[in-house]
């Protein structure tokens, strides 16, 4: 979700909406401004509307940081506050435009995912850099 999109079909307004109904409804925990900020700009989006820019993502690996499993090691009971888990996540971006362009980009991401007990995992934040 955060690293494919289609710039010629969907608009910047309903990018962001499709990107927020992944988000946790708990308040307490969401951090929008980190996710969003993954997107790029209205004026950029309009960029790449008229480039008809478009990137599908395929995910190589994903993995509970080394810290986090630590943290977790250390405390296994903090876990049921909030449920909440640190995930990185690798893998690749292929990107296409009008002429026939095409370029691909390696991704790694550390994700805060927030995984409740009978209920569907939810993204929570965008980790402010990429843990081991």
């Amino acid at each position: 979700m955060l690293w494919s999109f289609d710039a010629r079909t969907t608009s910047h307004a309903e990018q962001l909406a499709g990107m927020k109904s992944w988000m946790t409804s708990e308040s307490a925990y969401a951090d929008w401004d980190s996710v969003q900020a993954q997107i790029p700009d209205p004026v950029l989006w309009s960029r790449l509307k008229d480039n008809g820019q478009h990137a599908t993502a395929a995910v190589s690996e994903a993995h509970f940081p080394s810290a986090f499993k630590q943290a977790i090691a250390d405390d296994p009971a903090a876990i049921t506050e909030a449920y909440i888990y640190a995930v990185t996540v690798r893998g690749k971006t292929q990107l296409a435009w009008t002429g026939g362009g095409s370029g691909a980009e390696d991704r790694q991401i550390t994700l805060a995912v927030q995984c409740r007990p009978s209920a569907d995992c939810r993204l929570v934040a965008v980790a402010p850099r990429v843990a081991p």
